[in-house]
């Protein structure tokens, strides 16, 4: 990577960075599913009765009895970003 990604926090912020750098279209998406991804992480156990666990719930659409569903719809996500590295994987190289 070139550029001043130390300056960045995050590794999402550097993945985000790298991404535009080398001209990937259509990033937004998966950056911006990564980040909620992570702050339901945060939010997560500890803090279900945070107003930010509750805001994240809503934005992911997190279902409170039905986990299977929920944890099926992040995991579609997740590939989905997955296959979006692969079929860049030629432009990051």
């Amino acid at each position: 990577m070139t550029g001043s990604y130390e300056k960045l926090v995050g590794s999402i912020s550097k993945l985000e960075a790298w991404l535009i750098e080398k001209n990937i279209e259509n990033c937004d998406k998966h950056i911006k599913f990564l980040r909620n991804l992570q702050e339901l992480r945060s939010s997560g156990t500890g803090h279900r009765k945070g107003k930010g666990y509750q805001k994240i719930t809503k934005t992911l659409d997190v279902k409170n009895e039905n986990y299977a569903e929920t944890f099926s719809n992040l995991l579609n996500g997740a590939t989905d970003f997955i296959i979006f590295m692969a079929d860049n994987s030629v432009k990051l190289v």
